[in-house]
């Protein structure tokens, strides 16, 4: 498999979604308008803008993981039933830690 290629792909996901959370964060840091129809809006603004940041924190999360799991060897392993996940499945979705069967069996869960 080409892990090199989706392991610098990875890297580089890392970059812009820490920097899209730098910017999420300097936006939930902005002085409230006084006037209270902008504070309506600007309150809306930090609702989608915190759910925007738990979404993205949560990707940064899993990107973290696949890349420790990279490094240390067990990136290709199934972190439940130890088997080898499908290469077409980590080509697919590179930070998933689980193979098709064990994530199907949580899904039901």
């Amino acid at each position: 498999m080409q892990m090199d290629r989706i392991k610098s792909e990875l890297v580089d996901k890392l970059a812009t979604l820490l920097q899209r959370s730098g910017r999420i964060t300097e936006h939930l840091r902005d002085t409230p308008p006084s006037d209270w129809e902008e504070l309506a809006t600007f309150r809306e603004d930090d609702e989608v803008a915190e759910a925007l940041d738990d979404i993205t924190r949560a990707e940064i999360e899993d990107i973290k993981h696949a890349l420790r799991r990279m490094d240390s060897g067990d990136w290709e392993y199934c972190e439940s039933c130890g088997d080898e996940i499908n290469p077409e499945r980590l080509r697919a979705l590179p930070t998933t830690p689980l193979c098709i069967r064990c994530a199907s069996e949580r899904e039901k869960r």
